[in-house]
């Protein structure tokens, strides 16, 4: 899972072993190692009408509706937009996508990740 924060924005890119776990297990998650502590991060399935995200001391739990994901998972769709409302009334919005290939060479294991559709055109 690659995790990119900006603003009041969270995009979760995942890759094929992330999708499959979620598939099965219904949730996935990555933990970053940041001294003597860590940061979790943690998408779930669930059977909930609406995106729901909560922020804990050193987690994020964010919980898609189950229909949406499973559609998302059985398609070519691309990835899921949400917005949540907060409690001051901003809006966090919540990407989360599957991650494809990088089309530029990368110190980067990119083997679980999806073809990139735009491999195949030349510029």
């Amino acid at each position: 899972m690659k995790i990119r924060i900006r603003g009041n924005s969270i995009r979760y890119r995942l890759d094929k072993q992330d999708i499959a776990a979620l598939e099965q297990t219904g949730k996935v998650e990555e933990e970053t190692r940041i001294g003597a502590g860590a940061l979790h991060f943690c998408i779930k399935a669930k059977d909930n009408p609406e995106a729901k995200i909560k922020l804990e001391t050193q987690a994020v739990h964010l919980s898609l509706p189950l229909a949406q994901v499973q559609q998302w998972i059985q398609t070519e769709q691309v990835g899921i937009e949400q917005e949540i409302a907060n409690p001051d009334g901003s809006i966090l919005k919540i990407v989360v996508e599957k991650d494809f290939k990088c089309l530029t060479t990368r110190d980067e294991d990119d083997s679980q990740a999806f073809d990139n559709p735009l491999a195949a055109h030349n510029c």
